[in-house]
Protein backbone atom coordinates (compact mmCIF):
# COMPACT_ATOMS: atom_id res chain seq x y z
CA UNK A 1 0.00 0.00 0.00
CA UNK A 2 1.59 3.50 -1.11
CA UNK A 3 -0.13 6.61 0.08
CA UNK A 4 0.55 9.85 -1.10
CA UNK A 5 -0.61 13.02 1.41
CA UNK A 6 -0.98 16.51 0.06
CA UNK A 7 -3.57 19.37 1.51
CA UNK A 8 -4.22 23.27 0.86
CA UNK A 9 -3.34 24.32 4.16
CA UNK A 10 0.52 23.66 3.08
CA UNK A 11 3.53 21.43 4.33
CA UNK A 12 3.49 23.03 7.69
CA UNK A 13 0.26 23.20 8.87
CA UNK A 14 -0.51 20.60 11.81
CA UNK A 15 -3.10 18.72 9.84
CA UNK A 16 -0.98 17.77 7.58
CA UNK A 17 1.44 16.48 10.63
CA UNK A 18 -1.42 15.09 12.03
CA UNK A 19 -2.42 13.14 8.86
CA UNK A 20 1.14 11.59 8.31
CA UNK A 21 0.83 10.12 12.24
CA UNK A 22 -2.19 8.13 11.06
CA UNK A 23 -1.17 6.98 7.74
CA UNK A 24 1.71 5.65 8.88
CA UNK A 25 -0.05 3.20 10.93
CA UNK A 26 -1.73 1.92 7.70
CA UNK A 27 1.78 2.22 5.28
CA UNK A 28 5.13 1.43 5.58
CA UNK A 29 5.52 3.61 2.46
CA UNK A 30 3.75 7.29 3.03
CA UNK A 31 4.64 10.39 0.87
CA UNK A 32 4.10 13.77 1.04
CA UNK A 33 4.21 16.24 -1.85
CA UNK A 34 1.95 19.64 0.08
CA UNK A 35 2.04 23.12 -1.39
CA UNK A 36 4.85 25.14 0.18
CA UNK A 37 2.28 27.44 2.08
CA UNK A 38 -1.73 28.58 2.26
CA UNK A 39 -3.37 27.43 -0.90
CA UNK A 40 -6.85 27.48 0.70
CA UNK A 41 -10.04 28.16 -1.49
CA UNK A 42 -7.68 27.81 -4.51
CA UNK A 43 -10.47 25.05 -6.24
CA UNK A 44 -9.02 22.99 -9.01
CA UNK A 45 -6.50 25.38 -9.99
CA UNK A 46 -2.96 24.06 -11.34
CA UNK A 47 0.18 25.95 -12.42
CA UNK A 48 0.89 26.81 -16.34
CA UNK A 49 3.26 29.02 -17.86
CA UNK A 50 6.27 28.62 -15.11
CA UNK A 51 8.10 25.97 -13.68
CA UNK A 52 6.94 24.02 -10.73
CA UNK A 53 9.73 24.37 -7.41
CA UNK A 54 9.86 21.40 -5.32
CA UNK A 55 12.07 20.82 -2.52
CA UNK A 56 12.93 18.09 -0.37
CA UNK A 57 12.07 18.77 3.10
CA UNK A 58 12.58 17.72 6.73
CA UNK A 59 9.12 16.42 8.01
CA UNK A 60 8.42 15.50 12.10
CA UNK A 61 6.83 12.41 11.53
CA UNK A 62 8.95 9.39 9.44
CA UNK A 63 7.41 8.98 6.31
CA UNK A 64 9.16 8.07 3.21
CA UNK A 65 10.23 11.51 2.07
CA UNK A 66 8.36 14.80 1.50
CA UNK A 67 8.62 17.50 -0.57
CA UNK A 68 6.94 21.30 -0.72
CA UNK A 69 6.03 22.55 -3.95
CA UNK A 70 5.33 26.28 -5.51
CA UNK A 71 2.32 24.88 -6.91
CA UNK A 72 -1.74 24.36 -5.87
CA UNK A 73 -2.98 21.19 -4.62
CA UNK A 74 -3.83 19.52 -7.42
CA UNK A 75 -0.44 20.31 -8.71
CA UNK A 76 1.60 18.31 -6.28
CA UNK A 77 -0.68 15.43 -6.70
CA UNK A 78 -0.10 15.74 -11.12
CA UNK A 79 3.34 16.48 -10.52
CA UNK A 80 3.99 13.59 -7.83
CA UNK A 81 1.96 10.66 -9.96
CA UNK A 82 3.84 11.70 -13.03
CA UNK A 83 6.86 12.88 -12.45
CA UNK A 84 8.25 12.46 -8.89
CA UNK A 85 7.26 9.36 -7.53
CA UNK A 86 8.92 5.85 -9.23
CA UNK A 87 5.51 3.96 -8.62
CA UNK A 88 1.88 4.98 -8.92
CA UNK A 89 0.09 5.60 -5.23
CA UNK A 90 -2.72 3.63 -4.61
CA UNK A 91 -4.61 6.52 -2.62
CA UNK A 92 -4.32 9.83 -2.40
CA UNK A 93 -5.25 11.41 1.00
CA UNK A 94 -5.98 15.27 1.17
CA UNK A 95 -6.19 17.29 4.67
CA UNK A 96 -6.44 17.38 7.41
CA UNK A 97 -8.07 20.50 6.55
CA UNK A 98 -8.54 23.59 8.91
CA UNK A 99 -12.27 24.18 8.21
CA UNK A 100 -15.12 21.88 7.20
CA UNK A 101 -15.42 21.17 3.27
CA UNK A 102 -19.61 20.08 2.66
CA UNK A 103 -21.79 20.56 0.41
CA UNK A 104 -21.67 23.41 -2.41
CA UNK A 105 -18.41 24.80 -0.74
CA UNK A 106 -16.49 21.78 -1.97
CA UNK A 107 -16.24 23.10 -5.14
CA UNK A 108 -13.86 26.19 -4.08
CA UNK A 109 -11.68 23.37 -1.86
CA UNK A 110 -8.19 23.25 -2.72
CA UNK A 111 -8.37 20.19 -0.31
CA UNK A 112 -10.78 18.57 -2.23
CA UNK A 113 -9.51 18.94 -5.63
CA UNK A 114 -6.12 17.28 -4.68
CA UNK A 115 -8.63 14.23 -4.30
CA UNK A 116 -10.45 14.93 -7.39
CA UNK A 117 -7.00 15.08 -9.06
CA UNK A 118 -6.27 11.76 -7.91
CA UNK A 119 -9.35 10.24 -9.36
CA UNK A 120 -8.56 11.99 -12.78
CA UNK A 121 -4.75 9.96 -12.75
CA UNK A 122 -6.78 6.76 -12.15
CA UNK A 123 -6.26 6.52 -8.13
CA UNK A 124 -8.40 6.69 -5.28
CA UNK A 125 -8.91 10.14 -4.00
CA UNK A 126 -10.01 10.92 0.31
CA UNK A 127 -10.90 14.48 1.37
CA UNK A 128 -10.38 14.65 5.01
CA UNK A 129 -11.43 17.69 7.31
CA UNK A 130 -12.31 19.36 10.63
CA UNK A 131 -13.18 22.45 12.28
CA UNK A 132 -10.31 24.69 13.46
CA UNK A 133 -8.07 21.60 14.43
CA UNK A 134 -10.18 19.56 16.53
CA UNK A 135 -8.25 16.60 16.59
CA UNK A 136 -9.98 14.40 19.90
CA UNK A 137 -12.57 12.65 17.00
CA UNK A 138 -9.24 12.28 14.35
CA UNK A 139 -7.28 10.83 17.11
CA UNK A 140 -9.90 8.31 17.50
CA UNK A 141 -11.54 7.55 14.72
CA UNK A 142 -9.80 8.80 11.69
CA UNK A 143 -7.05 5.31 11.01
CA UNK A 144 -10.31 3.17 11.37
CA UNK A 145 -12.16 5.69 8.89
CA UNK A 146 -9.12 5.14 6.79
CA UNK A 147 -8.92 1.94 6.37
CA UNK A 148 -12.62 1.43 5.41
CA UNK A 149 -12.54 4.31 2.96
CA UNK A 150 -9.09 2.20 1.35
CA UNK A 151 -11.05 -0.73 1.11
CA UNK A 152 -14.57 0.17 0.04
CA UNK A 153 -15.69 0.17 -3.49
CA UNK A 154 -17.01 3.04 -4.97
CA UNK A 155 -17.31 4.45 -8.35
CA UNK A 156 -14.61 4.95 -10.44
CA UNK A 157 -15.34 9.00 -10.80
CA UNK A 158 -16.44 9.49 -7.56
CA UNK A 159 -14.07 10.30 -4.09
CA UNK A 160 -14.60 9.87 -0.38
CA UNK A 161 -15.23 12.88 1.69
CA UNK A 162 -14.72 13.15 5.10
CA UNK A 163 -16.07 15.64 7.93
CA UNK A 164 -15.25 15.61 11.58
CA UNK A 165 -17.71 17.89 13.93
CA UNK A 166 -16.05 20.03 16.26
CA UNK A 167 -17.35 18.14 19.69
CA UNK A 168 -15.67 15.59 21.88
CA UNK A 169 -15.63 12.31 22.53
CA UNK A 170 -18.55 12.62 25.12
CA UNK A 171 -20.71 14.62 22.44
CA UNK A 172 -19.68 12.34 19.68
CA UNK A 173 -22.76 10.68 18.47
CA UNK A 174 -21.47 7.74 15.13
CA UNK A 175 -20.97 7.51 11.93
CA UNK A 176 -23.47 9.12 9.23
CA UNK A 177 -23.15 8.56 6.00
CA UNK A 178 -24.42 11.40 3.93
CA UNK A 179 -24.71 13.42 0.47
CA UNK A 180 -23.82 16.51 -0.35
CA UNK A 181 -26.15 19.60 0.78
CA UNK A 182 -26.70 21.07 -2.53
CA UNK A 183 -26.03 24.62 -1.04
CA UNK A 184 -22.90 26.33 0.51
CA UNK A 185 -22.86 26.77 4.46
CA UNK A 186 -22.81 30.17 3.97
CA UNK A 187 -25.21 32.95 1.85
CA UNK A 188 -23.40 35.03 -0.27
CA UNK A 189 -23.91 38.00 1.86
CA UNK A 190 -22.25 41.19 0.68
CA UNK A 191 -22.06 44.69 2.70
CA UNK A 192 -20.76 47.11 0.54
CA UNK A 193 -19.06 50.51 1.46
CA UNK A 194 -17.90 53.83 -0.63
CA UNK A 195 -13.96 53.91 -0.73
CA UNK A 196 -14.45 56.97 -3.31
CA UNK A 197 -16.23 58.03 -6.39
CA UNK A 198 -15.19 55.24 -8.31
CA UNK A 199 -14.08 52.98 -5.63
CA UNK A 200 -16.05 50.40 -3.75
CA UNK A 201 -15.20 47.58 -1.36
CA UNK A 202 -17.68 44.23 -1.08
CA UNK A 203 -17.41 42.16 2.27
CA UNK A 204 -18.84 38.64 2.40
CA UNK A 205 -20.72 37.99 5.80
CA UNK A 206 -21.54 35.16 7.03
CA UNK A 207 -25.12 34.14 7.22
CA UNK A 208 -25.39 30.53 7.64
CA UNK A 209 -28.38 28.86 5.65
CA UNK A 210 -31.55 27.93 8.48
CA UNK A 211 -31.49 24.43 8.09
CA UNK A 212 -30.31 21.48 6.39
CA UNK A 213 -31.50 18.10 5.49
CA UNK A 214 -31.07 15.27 7.61
CA UNK A 215 -29.43 13.60 5.19
CA UNK A 216 -26.82 16.08 4.27
CA UNK A 217 -23.39 16.37 5.36
CA UNK A 218 -23.95 19.83 6.99
CA UNK A 219 -26.50 18.25 9.39
CA UNK A 220 -24.27 15.36 10.16
CA UNK A 221 -21.94 17.34 11.68
CA UNK A 222 -23.73 19.97 12.76
CA UNK A 223 -25.31 17.18 14.90
CA UNK A 224 -21.67 15.50 16.34
CA UNK A 225 -21.70 13.05 13.80
CA UNK A 226 -18.84 12.27 11.43
CA UNK A 227 -20.42 12.54 8.04
CA UNK A 228 -18.39 10.11 5.26
CA UNK A 229 -19.81 10.62 2.07
CA UNK A 230 -18.79 10.43 -1.78
CA UNK A 231 -18.40 13.45 -4.33
CA UNK A 232 -18.96 12.70 -7.87
CA UNK A 233 -16.33 13.74 -10.65
CA UNK A 234 -18.81 15.30 -13.01
CA UNK A 235 -15.89 15.45 -15.69
CA UNK A 236 -15.23 11.82 -15.59
CA UNK A 237 -18.80 10.77 -15.65
CA UNK A 238 -19.74 12.42 -18.45
CA UNK A 239 -16.45 10.68 -20.16
CA UNK A 240 -17.48 7.17 -18.81
CA UNK A 241 -21.17 7.70 -20.27
CA UNK A 242 -20.02 8.65 -23.67
CA UNK A 243 -17.47 6.02 -24.21
CA UNK A 244 -14.45 7.90 -23.99
CA UNK A 245 -12.40 11.33 -25.05
CA UNK A 246 -14.64 11.18 -28.59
Amino acid sequence: MRILITNDDGIDAAGIKKLAEIAVNISEEVYIVAPAGQRSAVSHSITVGRALQVRRVSFPVAVKAAYSCSGMPADCVKVAVQAMLEKKPDVVISGINNGHNMGYDSVYSGTVAAAREAVFQGIKGIAVSTWREHYALVDRYLEELLRDAIDREILPHEIWNINFPACGLEEYRGVRETVPAAYPRYKDVYQVSCVSENEWEYALVDEEYDKAGEHTDFYAVEHNYISVGTIECSVLRGMQRSGGNG
